[in-house]
């Protein structure tokens, strides 16, 4: 039978709703779907006895088809549309394996994959399966010329508290591949250009959460203030930053920040932040302060 007959057969016999899958079938070259939709035009269920095809199906062994279920032949004909890429082997197996690549990514069945970091149900520190970055305020303040002793670094104040609380190794302290890293803007280089963009939560050594990503922190979506320091004690304290809530750093009055943190002598002027603030003073206080006064540092843990 031609393909123009079978075509006026089903006409003469199908619900319109039917035609239409069928012709598409026909129109796919599915043989041995044609041959499951005359059955079922003359009230026949093929393979009913067990919920699937029948083993003498008419489908050739070799055009790469499967034996499925009724339902699931009928899903993938529907989704080889006209003007698709892929046939029907290529549809059904990214619908039954959730990808191209195979199944997706579960957080919360206890496996590591792809872009997670962690995947423990019973880990408090692992949230969405990102782990926590700890951040905390020094329990002690510094003048202006912090980054010039005792070594030329931004961040060496913040590992030392960590690894006197506790938070840093032995190990790690000795490496001085700085773990910890100051939220502090220079002439050259922000906050945010500086710090680890984490998609999971900022929290405090008390185990508050500061805010729930770096995006949320930079819109200024914080939940605490960033008031604990390392030994987790509440330290209301002016804090050097020189940035804007958004992580961008700001102009000082005399054009830099207390000569790039390397300067403490008077006329200098920095921006800095009130921990005990939750709103955008809790990195920039509107007028900056001398160079020779005292602010602790916001520290933030990196990869």
């Amino acid at each position: 039978m031609t393909l123009a007959d079978r075509h006026e057969t089903l006409r003469g016999v199908l619900p319109r709703p039917l035609l239409g899958a069928s012709l598409l079938l026909l129109a796919c070259g599915l043989q041995g779907d044609w041959e499951r939709w005359q059955q079922a035009s003359q009230g026949e269920v093929p393979g009913s006895e067990a919920g699937t095809s029948s083993s003498s199906s008419t489908s050739d062994p070799g055009d790469g088809s499967s034996e499925t279920s009724q339902g699931a032949e009928s899903t993938t004909s529907d989704a080889t549309l006209p003007g698709s890429d892929g046939d029907a082997t290529d549809v059904w197996s990214s619908a039954t394996s959730g990808s191209s690549g195979g199944a997706p990514n579960v957080c919360g069945d206890g496996v590591v994959e792809a872009a997670e970091e962690c995947d423990d149900p019973g880990d408090v520190h692992c949230f969405n399966c990102y782990r926590d970055r700890v951040v905390f305020v020094t329990s002690k303040g510094y003048h202006g010329d912090f980054a010039k002793s005792p070594v030329n670094s931004l961040d060496v104040y913040c590992n030392q508290h960590a690894y006197s609380a506790g938070l840093l190794t032995e190990v790690e302290w000795g490496d001085q591949e700085w773990r910890f890293k100051a939220w502090i803007s220079t002439s050259s280089e922000s906050a945010a250009d500086r710090l680890f963009h984490s998609p999971g939560r900022y929290v405090l050594v008390n185990d508050l959460v500061f805010a729930e990503s770096w995006d949320d922190l930079v819109a200024g979506n914080l939940l605490n203030t960033l008031n604990v320091d390392e030994n987790s004690q509440t330290f209301n304290a002016p804090v050097w930053t020189g940035t804007r809530p958004d992580g961008t750093g700001v102009v000082a009055m005399d054009g830099d920040q207390c000569g790039d943190w390397t300067d403490s002598s008077i006329g200098g002027w920095a921006y800095y932040g009130f921990a005990d603030s939750l709103d955008g003073q809790w990195t920039m206080y509107p007028d900056p302060q001398p160079c020779w006064g005292e602010a602790a540092f916001y520290c933030f843990e990196s990869p």
